[in-house]
């Protein structure tokens, strides 16, 4: 959760209008001012709130929806089992697997840290995305006029500056804690936290990769985050936030320290900043070396490689092109038509219900039950372990419990991007695990069906539903009323967004599974003619191979971060940015137009 109170505005009129679309000017009314939400649970300040919207508007169509019959929830739970990958890999075996794609895995992460920019609060338990509570599901009405982003939506990298403490709410407790995540000596610094014994590290690197933590910073930093977190929190939540204080990262998304290589991208980002300083410090380029232009540097090349690193890796490079070509024209219709349907109860800069609650979670397909850590835990002859669990990635974290005892990140559990990021592939064929995410794909990893830092819930039936990431993810999507995979795609269609036709019978796709060809074909639902939008953006990309989403995936997830982008007048794609504009080089003197170079100019790959 981001530690900021930001408002922009002004730029997506312009966008609509350059796209050339004819919209009436009453869709077009100024925004009204930005609303803030109070802190909740661990998240620590005010933030932006925005609207959530559908781009098939509210149909009373029955056929487009899945339907409200007894069984639905019982077939969606037994889709969601179906979905756990029972063949490739296991909690023993990883290596090899034919559910490996051609990605690197960095892009799992790496999409995670997108999401955290764009959205928050649609994982909550409520009355509106319950997945317990899930029949029948509450009307698309209640939805679009309840249902809030407590994210601004916009590549600001507001979780990582905190952003500036300026707005209602903003108290001098928020301005404390903001303040902390500088560099206590360093003005135009971000403050790093040091990694510390055991080692080895994994290269000849420095040691400071790791997020800073309070245990590190100053009384008044801790004083500042107790009393904000005492304000939101019950007793018992309180307690164990503060027992586990020392350990947490001060860092303006809570959620980026939730797994380590998640947590060690943010720190990626962060090291930039610092080495954007000391690169313009070290050379006359005209620019000062000030936060303001580190800052700026680190989002534009940030922003740029949004589009062409991870985009263009997931994507289907033809749609990622014509969305960027039509200027993203059907998202800003989208937006034009939610404000004028909401006109009474909107906050503003809306993102599609299809892209947050299905379209965006292809990324839990990608994940590995074992990764190739690093020397220490990975492909090493002398290596402590063969591999890294996805399990254990969760334990080096500030609420995993492993860094209890020195409260900061060992050394030897400092990544090797270099195993991440491609420019040292391996297949996997010596039995360890493959350099590569797994497939977009309608299997996901065994550890996602009982996902182990899940389901706190006393109940035992509620503890084990919210432990199974397909069932919850399929549950969610129901009771959201999600358009179905076929009712979205032909809207799409028809509107020219897409020039494939739907699916209409997806279980056709699953002739080497027929079990779960089977099961699709005779559900009471029906489910393989009205198919929930998740798993059929999936299986889409499964019937191409599944190193790509298909072209709906692609356009959903294309469209709406590109709309994102053009909306921030200040964002790369709005400036027409492009490395070569940039003063900053990486260590070899190219221009940083690659992840890796990423990684090496921000000093975490060698």
């Amino acid at each position: 959760m981001t530690l900021l109170f930001q408002s922009h505005s002004g730029g997506e009129k312009a966008e609509v209008e350059e796209a050339g679309i004819e919209i009436p000017q009453k869709y077009l009314r100024s925004m009204r001012s930005s609303a803030t939400a109070p802190p909740v649970g661990t998240d620590a300040a005010v933030d932006e709130q925005a609207d959530f919207g559908y781009l098939v508007p509210p149909l009373d169509a029955p056929e487009k929806y899945l339907p409200e019959t007894a069984e639905i929830l019982g077939e969606l739970d037994e889709l969601g089992s179906l979905m756990v990958d029972a063949v490739g890999m296991n909690a023993q075996s990883d290596g090899g697997s034919p559910s490996d794609s051609t990605m690197p895995p960095i892009l799992t992460y790496w999409g995670q840290f997108l999401g955290h920019e764009l959205t928050a609060r649609t994982e909550r338990e409520s009355a509106i995305t319950s997945v317990v509570n899930a029949h029948p599901p509450v009307s698309s009405s209640t939805v679009e006029t309840q249902l809030r982003n407590a994210r601004s939506p916009r590549f600001d990298l507001d979780g990582v500056y905190g952003g500036s403490p300026i707005g209602a709410g903003i108290t001098t407790d928020v301005v404390t804690v903001i303040s902390g995540m500088r560099h206590p000596k360093h003005a135009n610094k971000m403050r790093v936290g040091t990694a510390t014994d055991p080692g080895p590290l994994p290269d000849d690197l420095d040691e400071h990769r790791d997020l800073s933590r309070y245990v590190q910073v100053q009384a008044s930093v801790r004083d500042a985050t107790l009393r904000l977190a005492q304000a939101s929190m019950g007793e018992e939540e309180f307690k164990k936030f503060s027992s586990g204080l020392d350990q947490r990262a001060l860092i303006g998304d809570f959620r980026n320290d939730e797994n380590l290589v998640l947590a060690q991208f943010h720190v990626s980002v962060l090291r930039f900043h610092n080495k954007a300083v000391d690169f313009l410090a070290s050379r006359k380029t005209g620019w000062l070396s000030d936060f303001a232009s580190a800052q700026l540097l680190t989002r534009l090349h940030y922003q740029w490689l949004i589009v062409e690193g991870y985009l263009k890796g997931v994507c289907e490079p033809a749609v990622v092109n014509r969305v960027l070509q039509e200027r993203a024209s059907h998202f800003f219709r989208f937006r034009a038509e939610f404000d004028e349907r909401r006109q009474n109860t909107r906050l503003g800069n809306a993102l599609p219900l299809e892209f947050s609650v299905a379209a965006f979670r292809f990324g839990h397909s990608m994940v590995r039950a074992l990764y190739d850590y690093n020397k220490n835990f990975g492909r090493s002859p002398d290596g402590v372990l063969p591999n890294t669990s996805l399990d254990t990635l969760f334990k080096f974290t500030g609420g995993g419990g492993s860094l209890a005892e020195t409260k900061r990140l060992p050394k030897n559990w400092v990544v090797d991007w270099a195993r991440f990021v491609g420019v040292a592939p391996h297949d996997g064929t010596d039995g360890q695990p493959a350099r590569f995410a797994r497939k977009i794909d309608t299997a996901i990893a065994p550890a996602l069906g009982n996902m182990v830092h899940e389901g706190n819930e006393p109940d035992v039936g509620t503890k084990a539903l919210f432990k199974h990431l397909a069932r919850r993810n399929l549950r969610r999507g129901y009771n959201m009323r999600l358009a179905t995979g076929q009712a979205l795609h032909n809207y799409l269609r028809q509107r020219g967004a897409l020039e494939t036709d739907p699916i209409s019978d997806v279980s056709a796709l699953f002739a080497a599974k027929p079990a779960l060809r089977d099961f699709l074909k005779n559900t009471q639902s029906g489910l393989h003619e009205r198919t929930p939008l998740w798993f059929y953006l999936l299986a889409e990309a499964e019937a191409s191979g599944g190193n790509r989403l298909g072209e709906l995936g692609s356009w959903l997830v294309a469209s709406t971060f590109v709309g994102v982008l053009l909306a921030d007048p200040d964002s790369a794609l709005s400036r027409g940015f492009v490395p070569c504009q940039s003063p900053l080089r990486a260590p070899d003197n190219g221009e940083i137009d690659s992840i890796a170079r990423w990684m090496s100019f921000a000093g975490v790959m060698q």
